[in-house]
């Protein structure tokens, strides 16, 4: 009877053993993943205030706490009153972006300032990348060509810093061929740039089949964008006002601005799981934003413009109130995707600039370089 009762104990302790070790193991999972999640989120929390620091000084930086985790699927959505940043798949999600940018995760990116100059009004942005490589092929050669690559490169990043580990480099695409043509070596932005100033090379290059890294955006400027790798634009009309593709995707996106062409361009082709490129995402984000920060900097600089006019002597006071008219036009919201749409924002935005250079010509009005934007 000792022995039924003491093998009754012996089992009875294996049980309860077991469950306790399971209990221990389960806890422990779930802990390990909570506490993944949690520092995935502290990762973005602090990528978003050297974003903002970015943002509000102008300098630059390296942010490398993303070679911790996996951060690739992450994306601005451009869908909430307030844009988060989405990461499918993870809990680390929903973290609020109050500053404007075009991000392209990786382990380590550089984060730089750029902004649109409408005169009246800057955008500013900014930019997060890893290191990347930008080949360029323009098929036609042609002035206008050369202009839509200098717009995207001007409004690329500089990271020609010594202490800057990610490196944002060019080079060109002829055929199967990657031409470096600074020295051998991919070229640095100010260097491309030269390059891009002295006008066409030749008479166009071979529609691009070289091999394309992961590591690398192709971008083709051409009149027949076809069945085109990468990205490809069509030269833009009077307006500024063009249309681009992407590979892989049956849409036509228009584009107005450069910071169009460099969302597209960084973005590229790659889809994530439900059949949406990085080129779309960051693209729509980027219109969402601006869409909606220059009607409500219109509405306020119109009436700026009526309230200085009525205190400003009457050269300047006229054309403030030219100004306040022009503004006036630029809508409430606008269909981005719309080309004739686009052709009169572009339109009424010009002839805004033109007053608003016109009170600086007469010393009614000061210029952003003066303001320290």
């Amino acid at each position: 009877m000792l022995a039924v009762h003491r093998i009754f104990q012996m089992i009875f302790g294996m049980i309860v053993s077991a469950a306790i070790l399971y209990f221990l193991i389960t806890y422990s999972g779930d802990y390990a993943g909570v506490q993944k999640d949690k520092q995935r989120a502290d990762i973005l929390v602090s990528f978003m205030h050297e974003a903002r620091s970015v943002y509000l000084t102008g300098i630059s930086s390296n942010f490398t706490h993303f070679s911790r985790y996996n951060f690739s699927s992450c994306f601005v959505n451009a869908t909430e009153t307030i844009p988060q940043i989405i990461c499918p798949g993870s809990a680390a999600s929903g973290i609020s972006v109050d500053t404007p940018m075009i991000l392209q995760p990786g382990s380590q990116v550089y984060i730089a300032r750029d902004s649109l100059d409408y005169g009246w009004w800057v955008f500013g942005f900014v930019e997060a990348m890893p290191s990347t490589l930008f080949v360029f092929n323009p098929t036609g050669s042609t002035e206008d060509e050369w202009e839509v690559m200098m717009n995207v490169v001007k409004h690329l990043p500089d990271t020609s810093d010594d202490w800057s580990v990610v490196r944002v480099t060019f080079a060109f695409c002829d055929g199967s061929q990657i031409l470096y043509v600074c020295g051998g070596k991919p070229c640095g932005k100010t260097d491309f740039l030269s390059i891009l100033s002295s006008g066409p090379l030749g008479s166009g290059f071979s529609p691009c089949t070289a091999p394309i890294g992961r590591s690398m955006k192709l971008v083709s400027i051409s009149g027949a964008c076809g069945s085109r790798k990468g990205v490809c634009i069509n030269t833009p009309n009077s307006m500024g006002v063009g249309n681009a593709f992407v590979e892989g995707s049956a849409k036509t996106y228009v584009y107005k601005d450069p910071l169009d062409l460099v969302a597209l361009s960084v973005g590229g082709e790659e889809k994530d799981d439900f059949g949406m490129t990085g080129a779309e995402k960051i693209y729509q984000y980027k219109n969402s934003v601006l869409m909606s920060r220059l009607s409500l900097a219109s509405q306020v600089m119109s009436k700026r413009a009526v309230l200085i006019a009525a205190e400003s002597p009457t050269e300047c006071g006229s054309v403030y109130i030219q100004l306040s008219q022009a503004l006036d036009k630029i809508p409430a919201s606008g269909d981005y995707s719309s080309v004739s749409e686009m052709n009169t924002l572009n339109e009424n935005l010009n002839e805004a600039k033109q007053f608003y250079q016109s009170l600086l010509d007469l010393g009614c009005e000061r210029s952003n370089e003066e303001y320290g934007l």
